[in-house]
């Protein structure tokens, strides 16, 4: 297994490493992570933000270079940002109603593309949208956003994937390609299943959202009534306040909409319920040797699951892949809550993604894939 290193402006060959038995490689949606390489080799020619691909069997890995360090057994470790957090810039959002899937490659080709600035321009992207998921976005005006949150909500409320993947061209790295698609596939994993172990599962002690209601303006003159929407156990909503899978107490958000808000209410009420029914911590060791689910090869971060506990089936997202000294397991998380201290402090620091303007998203149907080539 080894490393190659490209340039970053250039995307041209600098460089290879082998990697010793030492390795960590992490992708987080959650908590900005940072993957780990011993390798063994004393001088390396890569500079800080270049590129770094990683290609084993089925799994593959693209990074950005965080720093190399020389250790005192002549092996050098280098350290690797995932290739997401080239998404981490901010740029103006407006209202929109259409396709999200191209709103999302046209935001990445404006900023990477296509800029003003031709030193922020990676002629080597290549950005597509191939699927047609209509959707609307509200923002207030004068609003800025980070290209990763806008991915990360779009994901959640229509399953649309953020893939990358390395191209050749005779034997020569030629682009990384980025594909914008709609995912409706849900991978579907029970507890017993031989090839999951060492399962542990942590709810939160808060009592979630699970009823939201939408009150009429007065102003209204088209729709007068309130609207009610219930978030069931299994992760769907309903308006079914009768519905046997409701939660046993009642934790309720409530604003007012107007004619203009009425035909997004399910999306609003999808976005703050779903988003508290994935308060939980799930995770569990995978043997990859399984040949059916191959984190960083068929099932990526971003993946929605159905995940079939002892107890109760959780609707929720793989957020978390980590692979360490070995490429025969790993260890995964669904959910978003974070219980270790090393990454709550990592959320604290990064401000738990706070600062955001609302976000309202009609419904429709990221996964952060690790790239294929």
């Amino acid at each position: 297994m080894k490393l190659i290193f490209l340039d970053r402006t250039t995307f041209k060959y600098k460089d290879n490493a082998y990697v010793s038995g030492e390795f960590e490689i992490v992708l987080d949606s959650v908590v900005k992570q940072k993957s780990n390489f011993t390798v063994n080799k004393e001088e390396i020619k890569a500079e800080v933000g270049d590129i770094a691909v990683l290609k084993e069997g089925r799994l593959s890995y693209i990074g950005i270079v965080q720093s190399i360090t020389l250790n005192d057994d002549k092996t050098s470790k280098v350290q690797l940002n995932d290739f997401k957090e080239l998404f981490n810039i901010k740029v103006p959002v407006f209202s929109f109603t259409g396709n999200v899937c191209k709103l999302l490659a046209d935001t990445i080709k404006k900023a990477f593309v296509s800029n003003s600035d031709d030193r922020q321009n990676l002629k080597y992207l290549k950005v597509e949208a191939r699927s047609d998921v209509e959707g609307t976005l509200t923002y207030d005006e004068d609003t800025l956003i980070n290209i990763e949150d806008l991915i990360e909500t779009i994901t959640k409320t229509y399953g649309v994937v953020i893939k990358y993947q390395v191209n050749f061209i005779r034997g020569r790295f030629s682009n990384i390609e980025i594909m914008v698609v709609e995912e409706t596939h849900i991978v579907k994993l029970r507890h017993d299943l031989k090839a999951i172990g060492n399962l542990k599962i942590k709810e939160s002690k808060e009592n979630v959202v699970n009823k939201c209601i939408f009150y009429p303006k007065e102003e209204n003159e088209t729709y007068k009534k309130e609207v009610e929407y219930y978030l069931l156990t299994d992760g769907t909503i309903t308006t079914d306040r009768r519905d046997a899978r409701r939660y046993p107490y009642v934790n309720v958000e409530s604003e007012f909409y107007s004619d203009e808000d009425y035909e997004k209410l399910e999306s609003k009420a999808k976005e703050k319920l779903i988003k508290s029914s994935s308060d939980h911590q799930i995770t569990f060791d995978l043997d990859v040797t399984n040949n059916v689910f191959v984190p960083l090869g068929n099932i990526f971060v971003g993946y929605f699951v159905e995940f079939h506990a002892p107890k109760k089936t959780y609707s929720t997202m793989l957020t978390q892949i980590k692979y360490k000294n070995t490429l025969s397991s790993c260890t995964l998380t669904l959910g978003e809550q974070r219980t270790s201290l090393t990454d709550k402090i990592k959320m604290m620091n990064s401000g738990s993604k706070g600062n955001k303007s609302t976000i309202n998203v009609s419904t429709a149907i990221s996964n952060f894939d690790g790239g294929i080539y």
